[in-house]
């Protein structure tokens, strides 16, 4: 199965600059992006602690939900990953470029590259998986930007018709009663194990969904799980209620009623008609910041327990208020809700209505909207999808059931902090961080609707592979040039493993760009470098997803030569690496059901960002860039992706 979302890719291999040159004058975005940790940063010095795997990830739950165990995540052999290396710097580099990339390469394989292969061989007989521990500590935990738009991906679902709050609570209620069936399903043990084929796929990731929490910690965040939780929260107007959603009169953990749940979030915004201190806007700033300020609020009155309460909650709920039309910056409906999901927008409308280090965040607004935004370090995309999709289902099946507020109902607890000297200002300085990430980032969302996966396969081409294509053209047209091209590909065919780069850009999709764009190729001709391209990639996506592609492998020997503190080997830092993993185009499928897509921002200052969701009959699509580089233009992108799907399938069935 391909396409899980993994962003973060260029804090691992690029190398980022040093914090100490950025221009303090810089939006905030682009300078976050600036100083993506590289893995010298994570991997030497004392004050860095490797923890064992164990506690952060295979064990981590006591749920079970493998019935057949997925072997382990292999190691490329390094001839293969070297040659592949070098066919994907092709269409990057000029040719003097590439033959001193391919010198340096070739002395790698013959020299220090065999050594670290070696002792990674030996990482993998010693290791459940020899990548995940390191993975988790660079790709997340020791990911010190702010999570928001970086890193947590947010969903769009569609919009609801809410005539009073009532029927916004009521939601609510079910919204609840649908996630306790969820997770009463994954804990029963009973959820069919996924197939790739005659693959059996890890289902591990759905347990790691609920209950999950980032604690922020210096120099790496602490990945905390709980099996077992009675309680949700909410967050109403910046206020922090725990709701306890189970009944607690008899012996058996009964969820409460939809009734009751509704009564009980009724209660709960009465309680908070006006506006509370925004705490939880704290968990958008960075990393290391958030961690101090956390460390002055935990030490003060009750609020280590307040704290504990919402580590071992099973989600929060995000009631928001309604967002004015006015502050839609004419987006249209998807593109101004993605930034919603993203970080609330600002202070005054919802950023201060969340806490990001939490797994899983469900937001309903008064206004209709329906989302989610979730912390990337427990599992990708696909499974939040699933958990969004059952949940919307579980609603839309019950839409004509009476959903009658009882008297009697149990109130939540209001989680009220001490604030401790100096928290304010930590308050404002989160509040700018977050309203200028969320200026920053410019969303361009749409539904493609003339055709989808049906049409594309009827053609007899991969829709991956098609979108994949379609997003080379769009790039090219504008920028005139190839782009470095990340697509993330699930490993799930391998137990407690996560995810590898598909190098989307070839020689076969550059040929085929330059053939549409030129006025000297016939239609016949640009359809067969189509064919060409869609075939090549298809071809990268499938070795990807079986554990041969090129970026996890080259990972785990810079890891081993970065933790051994020896002269990082020259293949990491010449032209050919360093611009093969700045990616300026970072792309993703995740897949859902419902009428609803994942959103992100992209990796690196001057790139682009794309989740799409392939359905059937349409193509929904999130685009974006940031308003702070000059040379990228999201608009323009979604724009020439359109049009890319349309002359795309033009040439599919013409010719």
């Amino acid at each position: 199965m391909l396409s899980y979302y993994d962003f973060v890719e260029y804090s691992l291999l690029s190398g980022g600059k040093n914090r100490d040159n950025v221009n303090k004058n810089q939006p905030i975005m682009q300078r976050s992006l600036m100083t993506l940790p590289s893995l010298n940063r994570f991997l030497i010095g004392a004050r860095i602690k490797f923890i064992p795997v164990s506690v952060h990830a295979a064990n981590i739950t006591s749920i079970k939900l493998n019935k057949e165990i997925p072997p382990k995540q292999p190691v490329p052999e390094l001839k293969n990953t070297i040659n592949r290396y070098l066919k994907s710097l092709e269409p990057l580099l000029c040719d003097k470029e590439y033959c001193e990339s391919e010198k340096i390469v070739k002395e790698f394989e013959k020299g220090v590259g065999a050594e670290l292969h070696r002792k990674l061989l030996e990482r993998y007989e010693s290791t459940e998986n020899w990548m995940n521990e390191w993975f988790l500590h660079a790709a997340y935990l020791g990911y010190r930007i702010p999570l928001i738009v970086h890193s947590s991906p947010g969903t769009v679902g569609p919009l609801q018709k809410f005539s009073c709050p009532d029927e916004v609570f009521n939601f609510g209620g079910k919204l609840i009663a649908a996630v306790c069936e969820y997770d009463s399903m994954i804990k029963s043990g009973k959820m069919k194990q996924e197939m790739a084929g005659k693959d059996p796929l890890d289902m591990q990731p759905y347990a790691m969904i609920l209950g999950t929490y980032r604690r922020p910690d210096i120099p790496l965040d602490c990945q905390l799980h709980t099996d077992t939780s009675d309680h949700i929260i909410v967050i109403h107007n910046n206020h922090i209620f725990k709701l306890n959603i189970f009944d607690e009169s008899g012996k058996n953990r009964t969820p409460l009623s939809e009734g009751q749940l509704a009564a009980s979030l009724k209660d709960i915004a009465g309680r908070s008609a006006v506006a509370g201190t925004p705490i939880g806007i704290l968990t958008g700033n960075d990393r290391d910041t958030w961690a101090k300020d956390y460390k002055k609020l935990e030490a003060c009155g009750s609020n280590r327990k307040i704290l504990e309460d919402i580590e071992n909650a099973m989600f929060v709920l995000c009631l928001d208020k309604a967002m004015g039309k006015d502050i839609s910056r004419e987006k249209n409906y998807e593109s101004f809700r993605a930034v919603q999901s993203l970080t609330g927008v600002t202070c005054e409308t919802n950023a201060g209505n969340r806490w990001h280090d939490k797994a899983v965040q469900f937001i309903v607004s008064y206004d209709g909207f329906v989302g989610m935004t979730y912390e990337h370090s427990p599992c990708e995309g696909v499974p939040i999808a699933v958990l969004h999709d059952h949940v919307l289902k579980y609603i839309a099946n019950k839409k004509d059931d009476t959903c009658d507020q009882p008297k009697e109902f149990p109130k939540a607890q209001l989680l009220k902090f001490y604030l401790p000297e100096g928290i304010e200002k930590s308050i404002s300085a989160a509040t700018s961080t977050v309203e200028e990430i969320s200026k920053d980032i410019d969303m361009e969302c749409f539904t493609f609707e003339n055709f989808g996966t049906e049409m594309i396969k009827k053609n007899k081409m991969s829709p991956d592979s098609f979108i994949q294509m379609a997003m080379q053209l769009a790039y090219y047209r504008i920028h005139g040039k190839p782009p470095a091209h990340y697509e993330s590909a699930g490993l799930r065919r391998f137990r407690n493993s996560r995810t590898e780069c598909i190098r989307s850009t070839s020689v076969e999709s550059v040929q085929f760009a330059q053939a549409v764009i030129s006025g000297n190729t016939s239609k016949l001709q640009k359809k067969e470098a189509m064919m060409k391209a869609i075939n090549a990639h298809k071809k990268l996506a499938g070795e990807a997803a079986t554990g041969q592609g090129v970026d996890r492998h080259l990972f785990g020997l810079k890891t081993i030569a970065t933790k051994e503190g020896s002269t990082l080997p020259q293949i990491f830092t010449d032209v050919g690496y360093k611009r093969s993993t700045h990616f300026t185009l970072t792309s993703s499928q995740v897949p859902y059901k419902t009428a609803s897509f994942m959103c992100y921002g992209p990796v690196t200052p001057d790139g682009y960002g794309c989740c799409y969701n392939p359905r059937p009959q349409d193509i929904r699509v999130a685009c974006s860039s940031f308003n702070a580089c000059k040379e990228t233009c999201t608009k323009k992108f979604a724009e020439a992706l359109q049009q890319s799907f349309c002359d795309m399938i033009e040439l599919a069935t013409e010719c």
